[in-house]
């Protein structure tokens, strides 16, 4: 009985801190949008790079490990981006607050961005996809994906998805996430050419699901 409580309580204050952190991203989407401030989020990271920089040189140049450094983390949200109005480092508070840090908030966003842009979309059936010799794993080239009209869902969401839009997904996911995060500067820009792609399907499957992907 005292662990189904406590297992309760978890899951309330887990829910209800994912309720708050979708509620800070769509409150920055709503910012992005409002402003035209495609750059918000490189504007702010790049600030804060040069501030860091600047009061403890000769940094490392991996992204990641110079904003969570003991020294950044004594001076993230705190030491103030003289370069930019004064509501960004009260955004960086808060995604401080909420993600751990700036990156972690960036990396969020652009998954909660490609969601939101996924939820918009018309849902369609795919017609020109098939098995191959009875495989259920097949490998493809795909020419060009951002022409690619076929659905797939992902390990990481179940919601159909644009060919483009599960390639920067699983980027976010499996690579972004891993602390490669100078990738954010890229995954705003439309995913496009030429990627071989492997994906999962049965003839019982409503949507094949996306392994891995690799561009040439």
């Amino acid at each position: 009985m005292h662990t189904n409580v406590i297992m309760s309580s978890v899951t309330s204050t887990c829910t209800h801190q994912s309720t708050i952190q979708h509620n800070f991203l769509q409150f920055i989407d709503e910012h992005i949008h409002l402003h035209d401030d495609t750059d918000f989020f490189s504007t702010l990271v790049n600030a804060r790079i040069e501030t860091i920089n600047h009061l403890m040189p000769y940094q490392t140049n991996n992204l990641y490990q110079c904003i969570t450094s003991d020294y950044a983390q004594s001076i993230n949200g705190i030491v103030p981006l003289d370069s930019l109005a004064s509501y960004y480092i009260e955004i960086e508070k808060q995604a401080i607050e909420l993600f751990g840090n700036i990156l972690c908030c960036w990396a969020e966003y652009e998954y909660y961005r490609i969601i939101q842009r996924v939820i918009r979309q018309p849902l369609t059936k795919n017609n020109n996809l098939q098995r191959f010799d009875n495989k259920e794993d097949i490998t493809e080239v795909v020419d060009q994906v951002e022409n690619d009209t076929r659905l797939f869902i992902t390990p990481y969401c179940e919601l159909p998805m644009t060919l483009s839009n599960a390639i920067a997904l699983k980027t976010i996911d499996s690579i972004v996430k891993k602390n490669c995060y100078e990738l954010l500067y890229f995954i705003m820009l439309p995913i496009h050419g030429e990627y071989v792609i492997q994906y999962h399907y049965k003839n019982t499957d409503l949507f094949p699901t996306l392994i891995t992907t690799s561009q040439f």
